[in-house]
C-alpha cells in the first residue's frame, strides 16, 4: 500500500520511533485536544456558546451527496446546507463554516 508517487512514505510513518522529536521544540509539538464534555455537563455560562455540528456524505445511485448542519439548543438556531459531488471532508468544512456564521 502507500502512494506509488511517494515510495517509502508509508514505511517512515509505520516505523516512527517512539519519543523522537525530529528537532521540534516543546512549543512546536502538537498536543492532543481534550474531549468536550456533553452539553448537559457544561457550565451555564458556556452553554450559550455551545454549537452542535454534523457533516456527512452519502451515495445515491452514482451520485455523491453531502449535508452539513449546525444547531444550538440555547439559541434555538438551526442551519443546514447540502450539495453534490464532494467528499465528507468538504461537508465537515461546511459545518464549521456554518458554525462560524452563527457564532458571529
Amino acid at each position: 500500500m502507500g502512494n506509488p508517487h511517494c515510495p517509502g512514505i508509508l514505511e517512515v510513518i509505520m516505523d516512527w520511533p517512539e519519543g523522537k522529536d525530529f528537532g521540534m521544540s516543546p512549543e512546536e509539538e502538537v498536543m492532543h485536544a481534550e474531549d468536550t464534555p456533553p452539553h448537559n455537563k457544561l457550565p451555564a455560562n458556556e452553554k450559550q456558546y455551545a454549537l452542535c455540528t454534523d457533516g456527512s456524505c452519502y451515495i445515491v445511485g452514482k451520485h455523491r451527496r453531502w449535508k452539513a448542519a449546525v444547531w444550538s439548543a440555547t439559541q434555538e438556531v438551526t442551519e443546514a446546507t447540502k450539495g453534490e459531488g464532494e467528499l465528507r471532508q468538504f461537508a465537515k468544512v461546511k459545518e464549521i463554516q456554518l458554525a462560524l456564521d452563527i457564532a458571529e
